[in-house]
């Protein structure tokens, strides 16, 4: 802070955070008023600034804290909530507006699930399933590694991030609930709109009140096109939206760096993400499944209640290529359904075949076929 305080001229005075509040909130507080500095400082050059953080009362000034240059404390309305700091600019008189939900209140917004898959589900190359439970035992062995070994000394808020990149269809959202059971954890599992609001700045609050949400219920955290929230930012603002953005970013870098718990993040689109976050997460392919990899999903996703026909065989079906795990789970579901309209006594192979060429079908035209790897899952 001293460093960048000599920098940019900017102060910061920080008179009344409680001597009992949350170190992880105390240190989320500081991390962004410092990138809001940065912010400011690079869209308008060196000049002073004076920021002041206080939990006294609407109403009440606050003393000056050390190197708070101005002296000057918050304005009217800048009391805090449930004893978190206020934020006022010196001089601007603008602090939050007093029936702004606290970080709490949006988090309830955000609720945990039981998880829906385990890993019997997964049909994964073993490399892929491997990384998996690598970040799992991360997670589960966090007291030993970070406590009684004493690398919390390297790593204060030991988390694990996992980015699951791959099709659509190849398993990372049934990976996330199986993670979470792996854990015997709950999952809440959110998207970027979800996150995104028409009122500038709400979106990193929102995304704060996630990471308080999932810390607060003990929750693994699934977050789907994540490729939204970390491409890379943009390096010259011209409007609201683009800062916005940006701002977005920057409470993600920061959530993952104090957040203690599994973030399982998941994308289509890996190389849009900014380089800040490769270092943060450890990146998981998830390719489209061979032959072998799909006899493995259609004979998982055959229920012993259904009935079945003498002639259905799973190695059969794999023979139909570029299919995912998610198209074999809407084929037997498809066939199924058609047997039962037509009142047929069983589901035949032939009938699994015309429902999932019926998908085929269906799908929006393409450039190139879904690329082919070593094995893949559903979901």
């Amino acid at each position: 802070m001293r460093n960048l305080a000599r920098a940019s001229r900017i102060a910061f005075a920080v008179t009344g955070i409680p001597g009992g509040a949350d170190d992880v909130e105390a240190a989320l507080l500081r991390t962004r008023l410092i990138e809001a500095a940065k912010e400011f400082s690079g869209r308008n050059g060196p000049r002073p600034l004076t920021l002041t953080v206080t939990n006294q009362p609407p109403g009440r000034e606050a003393g000056p804290g050390p190197g708070s240059g101005s002296g000057q404390g918050p304005g009217p309305g800048s009391g805090s909530r449930a004893g978190s700091g206020a934020v006022a600019e010196a001089g601007s008189g603008a602090g939050p507006e007093s029936d702004e939900p606290s970080i709490g209140e949006r988090a309830r917004q955000f609720t945990a699930t039981p998880p829906l898959y385990t890993f019997d589900r997964l049909v994964l190359p073993e490399r892929t399933l491997d990384q998996l439970l690598r970040a799992v035992h991360t997670v589960e062995q966090r007291r030993v590694l970070f406590d009684d070994w004493g690398l919390r000394e390297i790593q204060p808020h030991p988390g694990s991030a996992v980015n699951l990149e791959g099709a659509p269809g190849t398993g990372k959202t049934l990976a996330a609930h199986a993670l979470a059971d792996r854990l015997g954890r709950p999952l809440i599992a959110a998207r970027a709109s979800q996150l995104e609001s028409k009122y500038h700045g709400e979106g990193p609050k929102n995304l704060a009140a996630l990471f308080h949400a999932a810390r607060e219920q003990g929750a693994v955290l699934f977050l789907d096109e994540a490729d939204a929230l970390m491409s890379a930012r943009f390096e010259t603002i011209s409007q609201g939206a683009e800062h916005a953005v940006n701002a977005m970013r920057s409470e993600m870098l920061t959530a993952l760096d104090h957040h203690e718990g599994l973030v399982v993040l998941a994308t289509n689109l890996v190389s849009c993400y900014d380089t800040a976050f490769d270092s943060r997460v450890w990146h998981v392919r998830f390719p489209a499944p061979d032959e072998a990899a799909r006899a493995g999903i259609w004979r998982r996703h055959l229920p012993d209640a259904l009935p079945l026909a003498e002639d259905v065989s799973p190695e059969g079906l794999a023979g139909v290529d570029e299919v995912t795990g998610r198209d074999i789970r809407r084929a037997v579901i498809d066939a199924a359904a058609e047997v039962l309209r037509t009142g047929q006594p069983r589901v035949r192979q032939a009938d699994l075949l015309a429902a999932v060429e019926r998908i085929k079908a269906g799908r929006p035209y393409r450039t190139g076929p879904i690329p082919m790897a070593a094995s893949g899952g559903a979901g």
